[in-house]
């Protein structure tokens, strides 16, 4: 069963660009701690685990993004970032986030939520050419069936999961 959701997948990775985000989102809802349970690594998250973000809200409207992490192990040496992010429009779900300077409110963004679980327990990520890639849950461990069905609904949106890997949470 599970050779067939990869068989799945790697059928999908062919998928065009992302085109579209969810309709909405309550920022308020999505605000707090997500954990990322799997991504598109980037130079700067290679061997990272316990990988996790908190977004709270700043005084000027724009949203705090911390990122936090462990090289290697549980107990390895801690990487930690912090940086803004503004929404590029009034659905919430277009944002450019910036970790050198303020965010930019102009489209199209960085981050867009591409698809987000109506309870707000899980969020995929992207970008507007689906090279980059996040799966977030506010729990630490999905089921791998679950984590299948991310890997799915992300290459249906239009996300590189040929190059999205599981992230480590110890």
């Amino acid at each position: 069963m599970a050779a067939l959701a990869v068989l799945g997948v790697a059928s999908c990775t062919m998928a065009p660009p992302v085109t579209t985000t969810v309709p909405s989102v309550e920022l308020e809802r999505y605000l707090g701690t997500w954990y990322e349970v799997g991504s598109v690594k980037q130079f700067f998250s290679v061997g990272l685990v316990n990988t996790k973000a908190q977004y709270s809200l700043n005084s000027n409207g724009t949203v705090r993004v911390e990122n936090s992490g462990n090289y290697f192990a549980a107990n390895g040496p801690e990487s930690r970032i912090v940086g803004a992010a503004a929404p590029v429009d009034s659905t919430n779900a277009k944002l450019n986030v910036s970790f050198a300077g303020p965010p930019s409110p102009n489209p199209p963004g960085n981050y867009w939520i591409v698809d987000l679980d109506a309870d707000y327990q899980w969020a995929i990520v992207s970008d507007p050419t689906g090279t980059s890639g996040f799966l977030l849950s506010r729990t630490r461990q999905v089921s791998p069936e679950l984590y299948a069905e991310l890997l799915e609904r992300a290459a249906a949106k239009g996300v590189a999961v040929a190059n999205l890997t599981p992230t480590p949470q110890l």
